[in-house]
């Protein structure tokens, strides 16, 4: 028990060293209403991959977070529980904490105040952090993310962001390359 308490600690030793190198990448999605079900609409940042959502045959989902525009032409974040109505028994919790730091000066995610399975709106250039499970964990020790926005094209109903995942277990650095903690 004493182990895996500890192993969660980005101080512990425990941890096994980062093996995946934290890169920054710009992306392009459409809202999810009001545009054609063949556009991507969703990101599953711990693959990187761009998706429209829909349930596998797997019984899994290919998104963690989908993304829709309001009527005053934000954007309106929806974690994977939200957009599958019921979801299968392997859909886990994503986290989300909109930050006050810039997504440039944003090095470490924090350790509480994640809001899970919520939908969270944010404007232009509004930084969020991502707690998203780590399916590859021996812990379970979650991933870590963050995002911008940095443009919507509302008349394409398209939204551009930036990102950045680490995808080491445990480990909260959200700077480029292999992280240290």
């Amino acid at each position: 028990m004493a182990v895996a308490g500890t192993a969660c600690g980005d101080t512990n030793s425990m941890l096994m060293p980062a093996s995946s190198e934290n890169t920054a990448r710009n992306h392009s999605v459409f809202a999810l209403s009001g545009t054609s079900a063949s556009l991507p609409a969703a990101y599953q940042f711990t693959s990187e991959r761009l998706a429209r959502p829909q349930l596998l045959l797997n019984g899994g989902v290919n998104i963690d977070v989908a993304f829709d525009l309001t009527p005053d032409n934000k954007v309106k974040l929806l974690p994977v529980r939200l957009v599958v109505p019921l979801p299968p028994a392997g859909v886990t919790s994503v986290g989300m904490l909109k930050s006050t730091s810039a997504y440039s000066a944003l090095a470490r995610a924090p350790d509480r105040g994640y809001i899970i399975d919520s939908a969270l709106v944010v404007g232009i250039g509004e930084t969020v952090v991502l707690q998203l499970p780590g399916s590859g964990c021996i812990y379970g020790e979650p991933y870590y993310a963050k995002m911008v926005v940095d443009s919507i094209i509302a008349a394409e109903r398209r939204i551009v962001f930036g990102s950045l995942v680490n995808r080491n277990c445990g480990f909260r650095a959200l700077t480029v390359g292999i992280p240290k903690n």
